[in-house]
C-alpha cells in the first residue's frame, strides 16, 4: 500500500487496461442520459474509453511529480485512490449489468435497482476524487522540497 501511495502512476497506469477491456466486452450497451428535456444515448465503450485516456492523464500528470522530485501529499494521494476506487465499482457495476436482458437481471435488478441513482453516486464520487487530485497536484508542484 506504501508504494502505491507513494507511486500512484502505478496504479492508475495499471486501471487503463482494464477501462478498455470492459469497453470492448461491453460494445452493444447504451447509457441513457436524461438532462432536463433532452435525452442523450451515449454507447458504453465510448464511456470507458473516455476514462481510459482521462486515467492516463491521471497517472502521467503523478509520473511527471515523479519525475520532477516533487513528492506528492500521501494523505491526499490516498484519498484520491479511495474516491477513484470507490467511484469505479458502481460504474462497472452499471455497465455489467445495465442493459443485459438475462433471467437474473430481469427479474432482480430490475425492478429492484436504480441504475441511474447508481451512476450518478458514481458521478459525485468521480468529481471529489477529481477534486482531490487537482489539489494534490497542485500543492505537490508549488511546494518547496524537503
Amino acid at each position: 500500500m506504501k508504494t502505491i501511495i507513494k507511486k500512484p502512476h502505478i496504479f492508475f497506469l495499471s486501471l487503463i487496461p482494464l477501462f478498455i477491456l470492459v469497453g470492448y466486452i461491453q460494445k452493444g450497451n447504451v447509457i441513457d442520459v436524461t438532462i432536463y428535456n433532452t435525452f442523450f444515448a451515449v454507447k458504453t465503450h465510448y464511456w470507458c474509453y473516455f476514462s481510459a485516456v482521462f486515467i492516463s492523464l491521471i497517472s502521467l500528470n503523478y509520473y511527471a511529480l515523479n519525475w520532477a522530485k516533487k513528492p506528492t501529499i500521501p494523505i491526499l494521494s490516498l484519498f484520491h485512490i479511495i474516491f477513484q476506487v470507490a467511484a469505479l465499482i458502481p460504474f462497472l457495476f452499471c455497465v455489467f449489468f445495465l442493459n443485459t436482458k438475462t433471467i437474473f437481471t430481469s427479474n432482480f435488478l430490475s425492478n429492484s435497482v436504480d441504475f441511474y441513482a447508481i451512476l450518478s453516486v458514481s458521478y459525485v464520487l468521480f468529481i471529489i476524487s477529481i477534486c482531490l487530485h487537482v489539489l494534490n497536484f497542485s500543492l505537490a508542484l508549488f511546494r518547496k522540497n524537503s
